[in-house]
């Protein structure tokens, strides 16, 4: 079962609010969710899992775990932000996948690498439009062997609306761009030779345009329960491994939620926007 995208959720993990305001320095905790998504991009199979998520929100000074995931920040201004930063891969269970039969199981991945952010028009990047420039390594992992390999990398420039506040929700807002490396896509939409069937033809994939996504969460802090969750569209559209045989579909969504409970907070307070 993959489980890696399932802790983008978990990583939803506190603002609830744009304002800043005495938080504690760390939180802990634990919860369920729930995930709805193709075994990849491209798939038109589909599963629904149900899953333990940890909840997980640090506010140093440089390392932070929030919203936006895990990330150092090198240089953090009101204005520009220089970040190293972890996110999860999308996707679900490809094990019974009629299209992929005979080939390799797919395996969950993490990607990890700098982003580069700039704030377009609110304070600070706790509000408004910001544009943010990760180039990320992608890494899948094994976990009947504890193997971690690397397949590629991506450059996702998006541009990210926070702070959306209906009744005590907070929403984002995330409007992106996918490039990927001849490696990824060869890893999610190549068929070798020894692959080949009567359905599914040879094909090469390379590197390039790899897509377009809209993705839309909410999060709300009520005491110490936390309550999340997204939903994501990619349009494939023009991606340089449209043809690909494994590609059923130019259309992709993704929906996830999730409720967790804090069990243990730090008692040290500081001042934090998110």
């Amino acid at each position: 079962m993959h489980r890696w995208s399932m802790l983008l959720l978990a990583l939803l993990a506190c603002a609830a609010h744009a304002e800043e305001e005495l938080r504690p320095k760390w939180e802990l905790g634990a919860g369920i969710g729930s995930q709805t998504l193709a075994d990849y991009r491209g798939s038109t199979h589909y599963s629904t899992q149900f899953l333990p998520i940890p909840y997980i929100a640090y506010r140093g000074d440089f390392l932070r775990a929030d919203d936006k995931g895990f990330r150092g920040r090198f240089i953090k201004t009101d204005q520009v932000e220089l970040n190293v930063s972890l996110a999860g891969s999308l996707n679900g269970d490809s094990d019974d996948n009629p299209l992929r039969e005979g080939m390799p199981e797919l395996h969950p991945a993490g990607e990890v690498g700098p982003t580069l952010d700039f704030n377009l028009s609110g304070d600070d990047f706790s509000e408004g439009w910001s544009l943010r420039l990760p180039i990320r390594g992608v890494y899948t992992i094994d976990f009947d062997d504890w193997k971690i390999s690397n397949i590629g990398y991506l450059i996702n420039p998006q541009f990210t609306y926070e702070s959306l506040d209906w009744n005590g929700w907070n929403g984002s807002l995330d409007l992106g761009f996918l490039y990927g490396s001849k490696k990824y896509h060869d890893y999610y939409y190549s068929v070798d030779q020894e692959f080949v069937t009567p359905e599914r033809t040879f094909y090469k994939a390379r590197s390039g345009y790899s897509g377009s996504y809209f993705n839309f969460s909410m999060t709300k802090r009520q005491g110490r329960w936390w309550y999340g969750g997204y939903i994501r569209y990619d349009n494939l559209r023009g991606a340089t491994f449209e043809d690909s045989p494994l590609v059923e579909t130019n259309h992709y969504f993704t929906l996830a939620l999730g409720v967790a409970y804090v069990f243990s907070q730090s008692r040290i307070q500081v001042l934090s926007a998110h």
